[in-house]
């Protein structure tokens, strides 16, 4: 490899993993890490980690491709969502499929995020920069390199630790989950204490304590779940949460206003990938949540049976679109047929669509639809379901429990979530409960498979799959299933060993 630990590119193409080949990189816009003095030097410097993260994240079916067996998506049983089809059927396990080219996306993108961090860490112990700016860009490369990590183990096991450099070598072995988690905890507790607070900077999409805080009590939530089961974690997720809600910076959005572009950054978002017309950094969550019909390219929608479940109400009429658009393409526009509309049960699919992705679409930039919303990756909600979760499994179901429970009911309903209301509001709740919840909350958010994997109810709910859809079980999950394939890129001429040989819990 052609890097030094001294040497940042902010543009960069080379698609590395642990072996050893010979990758050629884009050595434009280089920045000496030996010459960071200036607050803007720092900046220029952690922009293209968020850059990384930005491009892992802008194509969600690339980016969730090992998450597809969750019962919140599902995918369009012909044309070339044959990766896809394979993690939805559950066609794996032993090692199989893991040559699929978009298995690799979001590997090959973390692993960007994490070793430009590195390298970024490393720099600022020898810039001249002032200490207080230094401190806070330091906090913000170990949030984003704990980010990376904890979404790379939670897919497929135990990870190598590499915090040391942009170099990989291809003698990197797997370190054990529980170790992962360490190292895990030991960036979020340094970061939570440097980063400002929410809000209290005009920089919008940079992470604060709050974020760091969210991303412990996750941590915390998961650590306290399979595969390492430690239920003492749950207290501390508790507690992490609660920092977070007695912060009083956060609330939830209106319901009926939380996905238009015009509320993204709202006080409701703890932390989130940010998109720009202006930059064209495009968002393709809008194509790939929408159907062919709706000039989309049919990656996501629900399952039926996860729909047919999800509680009538305003949270539902906000989540989901039922009358599919009927688009075509013409004079270099996007245009409506006649019908403008088809019901989703007749529509090419057969299925309803995700509207919190797609309400926001654009249909001007090109002849599909496309998006510039930020994408959440944490959501104030999210943060007072890990707190009712955790502190009803540490300490049982109390009044703090109820209260963050029914904020999220509240909201659900269309109703203001501090006024108490006997329609909507939980007089008892169970862990169980509060998970399905979190489950309609957050569907289709990148979030539910991880829940289904700490909680062991992957088996569970695939059994409750509705047999009408079309794409076919290949196997019923197992714990086998509950990790996916290392892309074989990375075993390849490495010291990896592949799942299920290199799965170590701890």
């Amino acid at each position: 490899m052609k890097y030094t630990n001294k040497i940042f590119t902010l543009f960069v193409s080379l698609m590395f993993v642990f072996s050893c080949s010979d990758l050629e990189e884009d050595r434009g816009g280089i920045l000496s890490l030996d010459n960071l003095k200036s607050e803007g030097d720092l900046v220029a410097a952690l922009t293209t980690v968020y850059k990384e993260l930005q491009k892992t994240y802008s194509n969600p079916h690339l980016l969730r491709t090992n998450t597809y067996g969750s019962d919140d998506i599902t995918t369009w049983w012909g044309g070339n969502k044959a990766p896809l089809r394979v993690f939805d059927g559950f066609n794996y396990g032993s090692g199989e499929n893991s040559d699929l080219a978009w298995l690799a996306h979001d590997w090959k993108g973390f692993w960007k995020v994490i070793y430009h961090a590195n390298s970024l860490i490393e720099g600022i112990k020898t810039s001249t920069a002032p200490d207080a700016i230094k401190s806070v860009v330091d906090a913000e490369a170990r949030f984003l390199r704990a980010y990376s990590y904890f979404h790379l183990v939670r897919e497929h096991g135990n990870m190598p630790i590499v915090i040391d450099g942009m170099t990989p070598t291809g003698k990197e072995t797997r370190a054990t989950v529980l170790e992962n988690y360490k190292q895990i905890e030991s960036d979020l507790l340094l970061a939570e204490v440097a980063l400002p607070a929410p809000g209290a900077t005009a920089n919008v999409g940079r992470a604060s304590k709050s974020a760091a805080k969210t991303l412990l009590a996750d941590l915390y939530l998961t650590w306290a779940g399979w595969p390492v089961k430690d239920p003492s974690k749950n207290a501390l997720a508790a507690s992490k949460a609660k920092e977070v809600i007695d912060m009083g910076y956060h609330q939830l959005l209106d319901i009926h206003k939380l996905w238009l572009l015009e509320n993204a950054n709202s006080l409701e978002s703890v932390f989130s990938v940010q998109f720009s017309k202006e930059e064209d950094h495009r968002n393709g969550h809008p194509a790939a949540f929408s159907f062919h019909m709706a000039r989309g390219w049919s990656d996501c929608y629900p399952e039926l049976q996860f729909f047919n479940d999800f509680p009538a109400g305003a949270r539902k009429d906000a989540t989901f679109v039922t009358e599919i658009p009927n688009r075509g393409f013409a004079g270099g526009k996007i245009i409506d047929k006649t019908p403008p509309t088809t019901s989703w049960e007749v529509s090419e699919r057969f299925h309803p669509m995700y509207k919190k992705y797609t309400i926001s679409e654009d249909l001007t930039v090109v002849g599909r639809t496309m998006g510039y919303r930020p994408v959440e990756l944490y959501r104030y909600a999210e943060v007072l379901l890990i707190y009712a979760e955790a502190k009803a499994a540490s300490g049982g179901v109390d009044a703090s429990v109820l209260d963050a429970l029914n904020q999220v009911k509240r909201r659900a309903a269309g109703l203001d979530p501090n006024t108490p209301d006997a329609s909507v509001d939980a007089t008892s709740a169970t862990i169980s409960d509060i998970i399905a919840e979190k489950g309609w909350e957050l569907a289709a958010e990148d979030k539910r498979w991880f829940d289904l994997i700490r909680t062991e109810t992957l088996e569970e709910v695939a059994a409750r799959r509705d047999p009408t859809e079309k794409v076919p079980l290949m196997k019923q999950p197992t714990k086998a299933q509950y990790i996916t394939p290392l892309p074989a890129e990375a075993v390849s001429g490495s010291n990896l060993k592949q799942n299920p040989e290199g799965f170590q819990p701890k």
